[in-house]
């Protein structure tokens, strides 16, 4: 057999990040609160529950921990890509419900408006599973089916990583990037939190000093 080698260039970065609060107390705290904050099945007939997107606004102590721990990770996550803004802002946060063996998901989608986006596993229950990237690269001139994508059974067709839910865990990724959450069939109830974040203040400041823009959430 011919030699061969898999060079990999342009890699996607995903962070992973351990909350150092999270606890069983904390989990039950948080979730009796989510069960009184407004929200509802998105995507029916197997979509999760999604709460309102101003989760982060919320004074509840339990929320503003978890806040508090999005915002140093932001911070951290800027400061290893050297990004070149003010800080990565929260735009939009909210909650993810999946009873406990509904089957349950969320359909393949990706976060518009928003320059990073997130999982935050609370609980336990199905993985969150990621597209290629590169496929939509070949779509305007040949596309060739891979035969093991073909044996899927649709809710998944053209993905090919996971990531196992893992409460205390954050993962920031680009937004563009597509995911879904699989199917609920555990029997436990599956809940987290995502969240969206912007680069604002000042974004691209060149060498005379003044930025490409000016960015302030409204």
């Amino acid at each position: 057999m011919i030699e061969e080698k898999e060079l990999h260039y342009f890699p996607v970065k995903i962070m992973e990040y351990t909350d150092p609060g999270w606890s069983p107390e904390w989990v039950e705290e948080f979730t009796a609160w989510a069960r009184g904050f407004p929200a509802q099945q998105s995507n029916i007939p197997e979509g999760v529950i999604t709460s309102r997107t101003d989760m982060h606004k919320q004074d509840a102590p339990c929320v503003q921990r978890v806040v508090k721990f999005f915002n140093e990770c932001l911070e951290q996550y800027k400061e290893r890509f050297e990004l070149n803004c003010e800080q990565l802002e929260l735009t939009l946060s909210w909650f993810n419900h999946a009873p406990s063996m509904s089957g349950w998901g969320h359909p393949l989608h990706r976060h518009p408006m928003s320059y990073v986006s997130s999982v935050y596993y609370i609980t336990e229950g199905a993985p969150t599973i990621f597209g290629d990237p590169c496929t939509p690269r070949t779509s305007d001139t040949l596309d060739v089916w891979q035969d093991t994508l073909m044996k899927s059974d649709g809710w998944n067709l053209g993905i090919n990583e996971m990531y196992q839910s893992n409460p205390g865990k954050l993962i920031l990724f680009p937004s563009w990037l597509h995911h879904f959450s699989g199917r609920q069939l555990q029997d436990i109830d599956r809940w987290t939190i995502s969240f969206n974040a912007l680069p604002t203040g000042k974004v691209n400041v060149g060498p005379n000093g003044l930025p490409q823009v000016n960015l302030k959430l409204l």
